[in-house]
């Protein structure tokens, strides 16, 4: 059954992208893998005006609008860094297509929906401060997803694959960088 697999498919890919690529991609909608760093991102930002505003940097419209800016953020920077990086792996003669690989990219992010989630919880009903430890835990623990996810497009060429992940890599933290300085 076409598109059945939805919140299943966040730890598998959190865990081991290569087996679930091969195996259930094609199950998952790109509307749910959009999702994923829309929401992960989303939190994640949240998070970090949540911690400004418990030490009175920032106002409670400021985490609000951070909580936006992260969803656009994940929602419309991560799959165009999708479509970039199937334009290289066609230049590299792949065979995936464009929506295989902006799915692909974007389930690559579960792990900072999932750090992000545990965050919330105890940033707010243990009043933590989580933008650190989880937040950019999960930026980092999806950084390596993604190279997996990026071998497993590649067709297994290590090389290619670690090139284009620290590429990738580079424009995520930059990006991610230039946003939290706006």
């Amino acid at each position: 059954m076409k598109n059945r697999a939805t919140l299943g498919a966040i730890l598998p890919m959190m865990f081991n992208p290569g087996v679930f690529l091969e195996n259930r991609l094609k199950d998952v909608s790109v509307l749910f893998s959009l999702f994923v760093p829309a929401l992960g991102f989303g939190l994640f930002f949240m998070q970090t005006g949540l911690d400004l505003f418990k030490t009175g940097q920032r106002s409670l419209n400021f985490v609000y609008t951070i909580f936006f800016v992260g969803v656009a953020y994940g929602a419309l920077l991560i799959p165009f860094f999708g479509v970039l990086l199937w334009l290289f792996l066609k230049v590299s003669k792949s065979k995936v297509s464009l929506k295989e690989t902006i799915g692909a990219i974007c389930l690559s992010y579960s792990g900072l929906l999932v750090y992000t989630a545990f965050g919330m919880i105890f940033s707010i009903f243990m009043n933590w401060r989580t933008s650190i430890a989880f937040g950019a835990t999960g930026v980092v623990w999806s950084m390596g997803a993604t190279m997996g996810t990026i071998r497993q497009l590649s067709g297994g060429k290590t090389a290619l694959s670690v090139f284009l992940s620290t590429v990738f890599g580079i424009l995520v933290l930059l990006s991610w960088y230039y946003v939290g300085n706006v």
